[in-house]
């Protein structure tokens, strides 16, 4: 996404990261400690606020006139609304997303560092993370790298380099950093799903409506198979698809006997699509194959799958997978599975869904254990707004109503995420008003969301309220550019 970071968010930032490293500093030197205000004023005597000789006794002092001991949530994950977050609240939000702290439950055996503690983007592994020197209570950080599922990209800065503690403005090694890490965001997703899927061969991506899934399962299984549009197959689950569309089954096929009236019809064993897409990887193998299930939920997957079960199991995929399907014995000799059906190494399997589909039951658990699972959330695919060449000041007007909408969403009981409203929806906005937008597409949306719910009619208006900003906060007309 094009939303370009401002003065603010760089002052931000090093708050942020001041707050984070003396937060962590004064943690682990206070770690057991029952009068830890006591114990940080007396690490901290006589050492001038600015000893750069000491700067982690400096820190405690700061940190404690600042915050205070008794704001200070000693563990806890942000990301799950723990209050550990309260500390950064002021600093976290940039744009599209939210940074995250974390910091480990400790035991006498653990410390602040050893399982260390580190700050995020919300719903994603891109995080940064600390080095350390020194020993026991008296370490320091010495490092602050970002790192995406825990492997270093090559970016790591001293609190020195960031200007940390100098009392100045965020200067540009600062900015950089930030740069880059609110850069990569925008490709995080990819990386993660394409990861996820090279490892586990299965993949279902889930999340709330309009999030995207479908697309972005296009984008990844053309980046993974390559241009070679033979390489991903396509298919979209419904109730009345079954084992006979899906894998094999008995197909009418016309005669051309002439002397019975032009033919009959007679039954013939059939490949079904995934087969027919497991026999095209087979004459391919040093290339990587991708199958997109849509609506992967809307099946009755025992019935589409069959024995396949077993079949597209990580742990069975080649030949050691192989496995009798319900029309074995009509599989002609010479075919490619005349000894059993399984599914090629080299095919990868990425399905979609909404958890909030109530048209079907809940996904079999035998595929559940199948399936590594992502979800997609609305913050995550802002980026396709990028192709749709919005203004700077429009992307924010969006960004915020999007975000005021999910937040009352939040707010009825029996709602959460799963039912929170996905960018693809604001795409409409080329060609419509912000009011038709919510009277022809969002309004009808939400209304089905509060069916039956009792004071459904008070939540439609707090939900219709809070995208139009009736008193919520500063009007998007005084955003300037």
């Amino acid at each position: 996404m094009e939303t370009s970071l401002t003065d603010k968010d760089y002052k931000n930032f090093k708050q942020l990261l001041e707050y984070f490293v003396s937060y962590l500093e004064f943690l682990e030197a206070t770690k057991g400690s029952s009068d830890t205000n006591k114990k940080v004023r007396e690490l901290a005597k006589d050492v001038p606020l600015y000893n750069d000789e000491n700067p982690r006794k400096r820190r405690f002092e700061d940190f404690v006139n600042k915050h205070g001991e008794e704001r200070v949530a000693r563990s806890g994950q942000g990301y799950k609304g723990s209050l550990i977050q309260e500390g950064i609240k002021e600093w976290c939000d940039y744009n599209v997303n939210k940074i995250c702290i974390s910091a480990n439950n400790v035991n006498k055996a653990a410390t602040y560092f050893s399982k260390p503690s580190y700050l995020h983007w919300f719903g994603t592994t891109l995080n940064i993370d600390i080095e350390t020197n020194g020993k026991d209570k008296d370490k320091t950080i010495t490092k602050l790298k970002i790192t995406l599922n825990k492997k270093d990209i090559g970016e790591e800065k001293s609190p020195k380099e960031l200007g940390l503690f100098d009392g100045k403005d965020p200067n540009t090694t600062l900015k950089a950093f930030l740069d880059k890490y609110y850069s990569i965001l925008k490709v995080v997703l990819k990386i993660e799903i394409k990861n996820l899927l090279k490892a586990n061969h299965n993949v279902i991506l889930t999340g709330a409506p309009g999030t995207g899934k479908t697309y972005l399962s296009k984008q990844i299984a053309k980046e993974i198979a390559g241009d070679d549009e033979s390489r991903v197959g396509f298919v979209q689950f419904h109730p009345s698809y079954d084992y006979t569309d899906f894998v094999e089954g008995l197909r009418p096929v016309k005669t051309t006997d002439e002397e019975k009236n032009g033919g009959t019809i007679v039954f013939e064993r059939k490949d079904g699509v995934f087969k027919k897409f497991c026999k095209e990887a087979l004459s391919a193998p040093d290339h990587k194959f991708v199958f997109i299930i849509d609506e992967i939920n809307r099946g009755e997957l025992s019935k589409v799958f069959g024995e396949l079960f077993f079949s597209i199991d990580p742990g069975y995929r080649g030949e050691d997978g192989r496995v009798n399907t319900q029309y074995q014995n009509l599989v002609e000799k010479g075919d490619e599975f005349a000894e059993g059906f399984y599914v090629p190494k080299n095919v990868y399997i990425i399905g979609t869904m909404n958890d909030i589909d109530r048209s079907v039951e809940s996904m079999d658990f035998a595929m559940r254990r199948r399936f590594a699972f992502k979800e997609i959330t609305p913050e995550s695919r802002v980026d396709m707004w990028d192709e749709a060449d919005f203004g700077k000041k429009d992307l924010i007007d969006m960004l915020k109503r999007m975000k005021r909408l999910n937040e009352a969403i939040d707010k009825v009981p029996g709602l959460g995420s799963a039912y929170h409203i996905g960018p693809s929806y604001f795409l409409k906005l080329k060609e419509c008003s912000k009011e038709k937008l919510w009277d022809y597409y969002l309004k009808g949306l939400v209304f089905e969301y509060l069916r039956g719910m009792p004071d459904a009619d008070k939540y439609l208006k707090d939900i219709k309220d809070a995208y139009d900003n009736n008193g919520n906060e500063k009007s998007e007309e005084d955003i300037s550019d």
